[in-house]
């Protein structure tokens, strides 16, 4: 029986509403979304908000006037100012504040204090570099990135687009409400937050979002035919294959100790007492054994997977158990290789094993912080290139009116008028043009469906369905969908003369979902954009000078006082 036979085998019944196969929600959720994305250039994305506040007062000590219009490097033989250096400066820096921000959140340390001298906090102590010798580094880094693609860009005639125009201005009025809600003009807030001007804080980010836009572009443009992927494929196949098998977990986290109500015990000062390591090695311990028993009893059977199903419920713990009585919450089908490495490297490591036969199992330590301390059990079932080409897409159903004295069809359906299904299409025109005035989002999309749609199969889940194989949907809607010109964000109205469903859709495409092709169409695109940055950037050289002391300097401090707000417009085309 081939692959294809065997998934439609484990197929759920055809939906009500739409024909179109239903997927399970855990599949659904395991799935990765993939899209093809611009591989982002190393510039700035400014920080407006709490990391920008966090450090003003590290910040705020960056640049003595006399020194901002010093050179401190020169890229691509154009000279580049202190204040310059100092703009990217600030984006490193706000990076890892924001990281310090982050690490705080889940109670780690961070390597990074935004608190401090960044000057006097080593970032590698073994080489005798401190945080700003990193800053500093990385703002080179990001400003000859961002000045090649820029000169390339300015080579192909490519000018920024009246979008990264307005995303300009909507930087600056996001800036503008943190001044508002801090009582700081414009020219205070760049002084403390960057130590630079307005005008050099906007000439920079403007060739940012010029280099970003660029980037994208050139991403965008590169395609490839199947024959480049079915290339690709030999050459990682254990990536982009699918796998189906069965796994459950068997916990080797040694419970913390509690009192006789079940309370958790403290010590004199206060703290819980957590299980000793001798408890949680014995733990560990007892779970691998219980896996090594489990394995055992499953490969004695002569039905292998029937026994793993009866064995999942014994040995996995008692929250999850009765979800483990159904036969399905075990099995994991079609699962993308690239989605599995990244998941479960040592799962996916055996199952991807070239010797790996069907009913195969086996028990695997598991130290994952997500999973918990413990052994899963895992039973090999099947790997296959999955040809699927599956989309999500999103619908609203308008159907035509009907009355008692419509004619009948031979499935004693009634036929709507011309008159109502004229009406019927114009609702739907109505509802795109409605949706098509606003955000033009797929979370606006899904609003109107649920107030609109009279598709009872998706009009409660935002007129959403994934996973949709080509020949599911009748004829009209399905040549809409897989039209090969078809993108994300596309809308358009399709005509359904079903019997019984007559009248009219709004489809949103959302894309292609985790097939094998949009995984290695990523990776191909990645790995070329990266290689064309390298080759752009390569021939574009940065010298640091010695105004480079002078960017992100403790010892020189920018003047507080604020400085009336200096209005900017962006240059047409802005040079690095």
């Amino acid at each position: 029986m081939s692959a294809s036979n065997k998934k439609q085998q484990r197929k759920a019944a055809m939906a009500e509403g739409l024909t179109q196969r239903q997927l399970k929600e855990q599949a659904e959720a395991a799935a990765a979304k993939r899209k093809k994305t611009a591989y982002t250039v190393v510039g700035v994305v400014c920080a407006v908000a709490a990391v920008a506040l966090l450090v003003w007062n590290n910040f705020g000590s960056w640049t003595e006037r006399s020194h901002q219009n010093a050179v401190a490097a020169t890229v691509g033989g154009v000279d580049y100012t202190v204040a310059d250096l100092a703009y990217y400066y600030a984006g490193a820096m706000n990076t890892e504040a924001s990281m310090y921000q982050y690490y705080s959140q889940l109670g780690i340390s961070s390597p990074y204090n935004p608190y401090a001298d960044a000057g006097a906090q080593w970032q590698d102590e073994a080489n005798g570099v401190t945080y700003a010798d990193y800053f500093r580094q990385e703002a080179l880094d990001s400003l000859q990135q961002t000045a090649a693609i820029c000169a390339a860009a300015k080579a192909e005639g490519y000018t920024l687009s009246e979008a990264g125009q307005q995303q300009i201005t909507d930087q600056l009025a996001q800036i503008d409400v943190v001044c508002a809600q801090n009582g700081l003009t414009r020219g205070a807030y760049f002084s403390q937050v960057y130590g630079i001007s307005e005008k050099v804080f906007v000439r920079n980010y403007t060739n940012d979002v010029l280099a970003d836009e660029y980037a994208t572009y050139h991403n965008d443009s590169i395609t490839y035919t199947d024959a480049d992927l079915q290339a690709y494929y030999k050459e990682d196949p254990d990536n982009l294959d699918s796998y189906d098998y069965r796994s459950f977990f068997i916990s080797g986290d040694a419970a913390d100790p509690t009192d006789e109500n079940g309370e958790p015990l403290v010590d004199a000062d206060g703290n819980t007492i957590t299980a000793s390591d001798e408890e949680k090695t014995a733990a560990m311990e007892a779970a691998k054994a219980a896996a090594a028993e489990a394995v055992a009893a499953i490969e004695a059977s002569e039905d292998r997977e029937a026994a793993f199903i009866a064995a999942a419920p014994q040995y996995v713990s008692e929250t999850v158990r009765d979800a483990y009585s159904s036969p399905e919450y075990s099995l994991s089908e079609g699962v993308l290789g690239n989605n599995l490495t990244r998941s479960s490297s040592a799962i996916a490591t055996w199952l991807m094993d070239s010797g790996r036969k069907s009913g195969d199992v086996t028990a695997i330590e598991s130290t994952n912080s997500t999973s918990g301390n413990g052994y899963f059990v895992v039973m090999f079932l099947d790997r296959y290139l999955d040809e699927d080409n599956s989309v999500n897409i999103r619908h609203i159903l308008i159907k035509a009116e009907t009355t008692e004295e419509d004619q009948l069809d031979d499935n004693q359906q009634p036929i709507p008028s011309q008159e109502a299904l004229d009406a019927a299409k114009e609702k739907a025109q109505a509802l795109m043009d409605e949706w098509q005035a606003g955000d033009k989002t797929a979370e606006s999309f899904g609003i109107l469906a649920n107030a609109n749609s009279d598709d009872p199969g998706s009009n409660t889940k935002g007129g959403r369905y994934a996973y949709v194989n080509e020949g599911d949907m009748f004829a009209g809607f399905n040549d809409w969908i897989f039209d090969p010109a078809r993108k994300s964000g596309d809308v358009g109205l399709v005509e359904n003369p079903q019997s019984g469903q007559q009248g009219w859709h709004v489809v949103y495409f959302e894309g292609t979902d985790g097939s094998w092709k949009d995984v290695a169409e990523t990776a191909k695109a990645n790995a070329d954009q990266s290689a064309w940055l390298t080759s752009v950037t390569e021939g574009v050289e940065a010298v640091a000078t010695d105004g480079m002391q002078y960017v992100g300097s403790a010892n020189t401090a920018v003047p507080t006082t604020p400085e009336p707000s200096e209005s900017v417009e962006p240059t047409e085309s802005p040079e690095a």
